[in-house]
């Protein structure tokens, strides 16, 4: 009999030890102070919502914590509901649509934790919510001070961009992999075939036979490539910047685009694609030209 009054004395300690912290999260308001060092605590509440402003290429880059949802202010918010007219000083005249906050918030005494990386931007947005009438928002700070362990790796790397696929970028999938963070995408056609042939959307004129060749490269065996080519190293590199860029190259058939690819991969590039010749273009990025025009 005893040994029965023991093991439920056991059990009545282990349920009640647990009621303070089930009252503690189910009572959670604008008060509670929820931080990068304890924020493990709250994650699990249901009533509670969890929001990270950060963008989704800095998510899948940093990490992120299990459990947030990710509402980007950069990449979403900013120029459609808040636009800041005085950095990150708050005032009602930044608030352009209250409406779409209205959707993506929710009811005004739902309780929010935010993040963002280092605090700033939920800070910002939470600012605009207390304007409109929300009552439970709790800004946990930023996303570099958090060492819990719901924390999910990011790759390192990522910038928001598609992955290059094994048989590379052709005419056939380029209008997938146009506007690029950071990527340069270069028509090698005379400035007047622009005009009269047409050329995609994206895609900006550096004439090789106008402007490269005899300035920055000299062909001594027709379109084969030797290093002896090169003759202007910086321009080259004035004009395609950084040798980990993407650089995405055409031409008319593609000679002219592989023959500058040669030449970069030679200077260290190590990101140059050959997309080929416009004639073999079908995309949805075509602006056509007029034949008839002349420069």
């Amino acid at each position: 009999m005893r040994k029965a009054f023991v093991t439920l004395t056991i059990a009545l300690v282990m349920v009640l030890g647990a009621v303070p912290q089930i009252a503690a999260q189910s009572t959670i308001t604008s008060d509670t102070e929820i931080t990068m060092e304890n924020i493990d605590d709250y994650l699990r509440t249901g009533e509670v919502r969890f929001i990270d402003f950060r963008n989704y290429d800095d998510a899948l880059r940093a990490g992120y914590i299990a459990g947030f949802e990710l509402v980007p202010f950069f990449d979403y918010l900013e120029n459609r509901a808040l636009v800041r007219n005085d950095g990150w000083n708050f005032s009602s005249d930044d608030i352009v649509d209250e409406a779409m906050l209205e959707r993506l918030f929710g009811p005004k005494d739902q309780v929010i934790v935010g993040i963002c990386r280092l605090g700033i931007r939920s800070a910002y947005v939470f600012e605009a919510l207390e304007h409109l009438g929300w009552t439970n928002l709790i800004n946990a700070g930023g996303f570099d001070d958090y060492e819990g362990r719901y924390k999910i790796a990011g790759d390192g790397v990522w910038t928001g961009a598609k992955a290059i696929p094994a048989g590379g970028v052709t005419m056939e999938n380029i209008d997938e992999f146009l506007h690029r963070p950071g990527a340069k995408y270069v028509d090698f056609r005379n400035v007047a075939d622009k005009y009269t042939d047409g050329y995609i959307d994206g895609f900006e004129v550096i004439s090789f036979f106008e402007f490269l060749e005899e300035r920055a490269l000299v062909r001594h065996d027709g379109w084969n490539f030797r290093e002896a080519n090169i003759v202007d190293e910086f321009l080259l590199e004035d004009i395609f910047g950084p040798k980990d860029r993407e650089l995405f190259l055409m031409c008319l058939s593609g000679a002219r685009s592989g023959y500058v690819k040669a030449a970069l991969e030679a200077l260290g590039y190590e990101n140059v694609y050959n997309v080929g010749g416009i004639r073999d273009y079908a995309g949805d990025r075509m602006i056509f030209g007029d034949p008839s025009f002349e420069l």
